[in-house]
């Protein structure tokens, strides 16, 4: 096996992390065959990463050895709780998305950019580029919608009024953040 194209399609791998890659992209890529590349994939060992097909597309990811360490990273990661600016941070996000950082403070009256990095980080909200505009759009993701377990954005509880009181919004998140304790 080529030790160069191993590494290339490694380095592929790793800077799309949970993407992964469509095998046939990859291959043309590489300027491989799709069954030239499954031959280097196959061949490849390592004593931590691995390559896996899922679907349709290749994955660089841990193998068995790491999972009791992953487990432990994972489980400190969620057993942090959000703090009471975060899940306000979060309800105006949910409620007006797409919103700016501008929109946020404007609504909550203080600096919001530590409630947002921490949204980001948790993946819970997406901070994206509009085209033509300074400020970048947050906006709720998939996995905020797996977290408190609505199907979509319409599940969120609304107010008769939708006045721009956010305590609903701010017991809504209250209420779901203290059911995952």
């Amino acid at each position: 096996m080529s030790n160069e194209k191993i590494n290339v399609i490694l380095g592929l791998l790793y800077a799309v992390g949970d993407e992964g890659v469509e095998i046939e992209q990859l291959a043309e890529i590489m300027e491989l065959t799709p069954i030239q590349l499954s031959d280097i994939v196959s061949a490849y060992n390592h004593e931590i990463f691995e390559i896996q097909k899922l679907g349709s597309k290749y994955f660089l990811m841990t193998n068995e050895t790491l999972n009791p360490y992953l487990e432990d990273l994972v489980t400190a990661t969620n057993e942090k709780k959000l703090t009471q600016a975060s899940l306000e941070t979060l309800a105006i996000i949910a409620y007006n998305q797409p919103v700016t950082r501008h929109d946020i403070e404007m609504m909550r009256g203080v600096n919001s950019d530590g409630p947002v990095k921490t949204l980001i980080e948790r993946g819970l909200v997406k901070s994206t580029e509009v085209h033509g505009e300074r400020a970048r759009q947050l906006a709720t993701t998939e996995f905020f919608l797996m977290t408190f377990g609505l199907t979509s954005l319409d599940d969120l509880p609304r107010d008769e009024m939708m006045t721009s009181d956010a305590s609903e919004m701010e017991l809504f998140f209250k209420n779901l953040n203290e059911e995952d304790e």
